[in-house]
């Protein structure tokens, strides 16, 4: 049986309702010039579904603290992702940015808040997915993968380290996922989203809070 046929997918499609939302008002914001609030909706200080990955671990205050000028430069960053055609350049962008605290995680997440039809999330959640399903639904496999990350094991297949090379394999991944999401959720009767990488996003979003919150 697949981890994806326990799923509630009602809950899915709010979760993506949600994070379209988010999409919708970091738009809007960035038409305001409102930079300070822009921000801290991007990196999750004033609502944590702007970006998990920043809120899950502290990090949004942490950007702001530890860099100079941090609001208008993540704010620049965001730009450079909404101009992006092709989301493999997304690592290099960040590491060009030079943000402390602002790595792959956090930094990929926003540029699919912003530019979600061509970016996608590469968190310890989708990271997570994929490797159940690469796995053939052995949740314990992923599992043991996510123990060794955890304790900083560069042997993981979710070492940190790894992070940038895995973002270049997750976007079949991830197309993957929302593909077989969308067939399960027309089957639940529920409308699956439109847009694939937030779709997907909801689906392991779900999927790890089912086995790790």
């Amino acid at each position: 049986m697949s981890v994806l046929d326990s799923v509630n997918w009602t809950d899915v499609r709010q979760h993506y309702d949600v994070r379209v939302q988010v999409h919708k008002d970091l738009q809007k914001l960035r038409q305001q010039n409102a930079v300070d609030k822009f921000t801290e909706l991007a990196l999750g200080i004033s609502d944590n579904d702007g970006n998990y990955s920043a809120a899950e671990h502290g990090l949004g205050p942490k950007v702001l603290a530890f860099n100079a000028q941090a609001g208008q430069r993540v704010f620049d960053l965001a730009g450079q992702f909404i101009s992006l055609t092709d989301a493999s350049k997304v690592p290099e962008l960040i590491k060009r940015a030079q943000l402390k605290y602002l790595q792959i995680g956090v930094g990929s997440e926003i540029s699919c808040m912003v530019n979600p039809e061509i970016c996608w999330v590469a968190n310890t959640r989708t990271i997570w997915t994929h490797l159940v399903i690469k796995h053939g639904y052995d949740v314990s496999k992923a599992d043991e993968e996510l123990k060794l990350y955890r304790e900083a094991d560069v042997t993981s297949e979710m070492a940190y380290e790894a992070w940038a090379e895995i973002h270049a394999k997750l976007d079949v991944a991830l197309t993957h996922v929302a593909k077989l999401g969308r067939e399960r959720a027309k089957s639940a009767k529920v409308t699956p989203g439109s847009i694939i990488y937030i779709w997907a996003d909801a689906i392991a979003s779900h999927l790890y809070s089912s086995y790790h919150d």
